[in-house]
């Protein structure tokens, strides 16, 4: 076998020694772009070979690397030697490029390969005395016979490696030190997790690490593999199906979300591009010739619509209670790291293409899935969700940080007032549902987002005496309304008449008084502050009449409250992501954004995102910039129309936001009730 593949490369090389020359800077080049991957790649060479043990050996001088899979063939041998002439077939073998193993120029200057009856080395030395008319000369080209003498300097070690069942070994000598250091200290376990067959793996340099490999079949297209060594464990489940893979870390029966450096793309082997989920995901996707980076060509495209699909389906089957109970920690490790509406606005990537896969693929699929709104509480929710057979985010899930988002983007909605109202209806809720509802629907009806009729007065949702009793029924008994129930209504309404307001419309005037006698300082305004002008300014096209303020709200609401107390038509839209908080429209109908920003001291700088900033530019005079300030005894508001244009921002790498460190505080102060 030696001789022969010798002879033909020999002959070819003394025919043309300029060729040579030339494969031998192709050779550095690929050393170089599979810096600190050398141990990757023959790893996945052993793998395909069908090696069940891999062991990496340093003994004095040398770095024995060996494997009990399958022995050299002359095919094999033979496009070891060449360049890009695997035998391999893409997607039946990891490996299938034939230059790979040209890597490990970077590591050694002299190989030798023993493998059944094959015994050869590699040497620029002895390539360059056969072949004198070459002005350089590659490593890995032409194989010379190994001697006896060479292999008995290592003999001691490889010895009881190849008694112990090993069939391939590779013996490095002339070793480059910071290479191999940089090897064992990169070489990263999860490697493991996708090649088919190596079950054991030795690391033997400055210490010994044993890493052991078992794999369970749990299901058709479910594996539970658990990685071993003597310092840690890992437990994962990769399921796999249509050729693509998805691995999630486990710690005991639960599923945990991967950190973003862990969450890397696998062609086989890790590759540096992250998931942009909280899981490793693996198919054969198309890789630069480094094999660290993924090229987005159409063979790409094609694996990721497959692994679009399977993220949708797993999805779908634990928002509808389908999947294995433990695996609720799958939604979170599935949910994108960053907001799946952003994927656009970002440079092109696996995540942003992985994002747009979803957006394409899952078209249709969450239409009928409904999200907690932002209004009412989980357990009313999901009691009314459950009793109209709405197809809702289980309870259990609705905290998961991202969640909402993607299933919003997914097509999911908020559930309306008016889908939740025929369960409202016939199911009791809880007090503080009672309240939440009441509070939505005056908050919308004073903003003139809805009329009263928005609120069913059959609705059971004023407690009197502990009891949940409809408008009528409430009327009808002209008591006031439980105190816990107002105290609630007093915390989530926005306006301190709201509430009295809605009852007025809905009954009458006398109905309001009977129900709520009796306004808590933190509901209602006196009618002497009703009037009191605390501004009169004119700066910014609006007064500011009166002051609806409350402590410790949020600064978006507190904004919020503000404008509607003034007479205009908000809505609050914070959770879109559109590049301010609040949008609407003056009494006088022009139209405004408002974005909030809260400082703690008066200048303090505040950051605007790339999102904000653009959209800012684009609305010019209409976005109003509101820099909020809560003390002791007022809230403080100041507002800046056209914040683009009137500002000096300085673009700051926070993941690129702008940053305002200097700008006119003038506040106008609004008095806590």
């Amino acid at each position: 076998m030696l001789e022969a593949v010798r002879s033909a490369l020999l002959h070819e090389a003394r025919l043309s020694p300029a060729l040579l020359s030339d494969l031998a800077g192709l050779e550095q080049y690929i050393a170089e772009t599979y810096d600190s991957r050398s141990f990757v790649e023959l790893l996945q060479n052993a793998d395909d070979a069908g090696a069940t043990r891999f062991t990496i050996k340093r003994a004095g001088g040398y770095l024995i690397v060996a494997n009990d899979g399958r022995q050299f063939t002359r095919e094999d041998f033979e496009s070891l030697c060449r360049s890009a002439a695997s035998t391999k077939t893409r997607g039946n073998t990891i490996g299938y490029r034939g230059i790979g193993f040209k890597s490990v120029v970077g590591i050694a200057s002299t190989v030798h390969i023993i493998s059944g009856d094959l015994a050869a080395t590699f040497s620029r030395e002895k390539t360059s005395e056969d072949v004198p008319g070459a002005e350089r000369v590659p490593l890995v080209r032409i194989p010379h016979p190994l001697g006896k003498d060479e292999l008995s300097k290592v003999s001691d070690v490889l010895d009881p490696l190849m008694r112990s069942g090993m069939t391939t070994a590779f013996v490095f000598n002339d070793l480059v030190a910071n290479s191999i250091e940089n090897e064992f200290s990169a070489f990263d376990p999860s490697s493991l997790l996708f090649v088919r067959n190596v079950t054991k793996l030795d690391l033997d340099g400055s210490g010994s690490m044993v890493y052991a490999v078992t794999r369970h079949l749990i299901d058709e297209r479910t594996r539970e593999i658990d990685i071993e060594n003597i310092e840690a464990f890992s437990e994962w489940s990769v399921i796999d199906q249509q050729g693509v893979a998805i691995a999630f870390r486990r710690d005991g029966n639960s599923i945990v979300r991967l950190i973003e450096s862990e969450a890397v793309v696998h062609a086989f082997l890790p590759t540096h591009d992250q998931t942009g989920l909280g899981v490793k995901i693996h198919a054969d996707f198309s890789t630069d010739p480094s094999r660290t980076r993924i090229v987005l060509d159409d063979r790409t495209n094609g694996h990721l619509k497959r692994v679009a699909d399977l993220v949708l389906e797993l999805l779908n089957e634990v928002l509808s209670g389908q999947g294995r109970q433990e695996w609720a920690g799958m939604i979170a490790a599935l949910v994108p790291t960053t907001d799946p509406r952003l994927a656009g606005l970002q440079r092109r990537s696996f995540n942003t293409e992985l994002v747009a896969a979803l957006k394409r693929r899952g078209e249709g699929f969450f239409e009928d899935l409904r999200c907690k709104p932002s209004w009412l509480n989980e357990i009313d929710f999901e009691a009314l969700s459950k009793a109209l057979g709405v197809r809702a985010v289980p309870r259990n899930l609705e905290q998961i940080k991202g969640l909402p988002e993607l299933a919003l983007f997914m097509g999911a909605k908020e559930a309306t007032l008016k889908e939740l109202g025929p369960g409202i209806r016939d199911l009791p809720v809880t007090v503080l549902g009672a309240a939440e509802i009441v509070a939505h629907v005056s908050h919308q009806y004073a903003t003139k987002q809805a009329d009263a009729s928005q609120l069913d007065a059959g609705w059971r949702v004023w407690p009197i005496k502990g009891k949940l009793m409809s408008l009528p029924e409430a009327k009808e008994l002209n008591t006031p309304l439980d105190q816990e129930f107002v105290d609630l209504l007093a915390e989530r309404s926005s306006m301190g008449l709201e509430p009295k307001r809605l009852i007025s419309a809905i009954c009458d005037e006398g109905t309001s008084l009977s129900l709520l006698p009796e306004a808590p300082s933190a509901m209602l305004e006196s009618h002497a502050e009703e009037g009191k002008v605390l501004t009169d300014s004119k700066r910014n096209g609006f007064y500011m009449q009166r002051s609806p303020a409350k402590r410790w709200r949020a600064a978006e609401e507190q904004v919020l409250s503000i404008f509607a107390a003034q007479g205009w038509s908000v809505e609050d839209v914070s959770r879109q992501n559109v590049g301010y908080d609040i949008e609407g429209s003056t009494p006088q109908g022009e139209r405004m954004f408002i974005e909030v920003k809260s400082i703690t001291s008066p200048g303090e700088p505040f950051t605007l995102t790339s999102n904000e900033e653009a959209v800012a530019r684009e609305k010019a005079r209409s976005y109003l910039l509101a820099i909020v300030r809560q003390t002791e005894k007022c809230l403080e508001i100041t507002f800046i129309r056209d914040p683009a244009q009137k500002l000096h921002m300085t673009r700051q790498c926070k993941k690129w936001v702008w940053e305002c460190a200097v700008y006119d505080y003038e506040p106008k102060q609004f008095p806590f009730e």
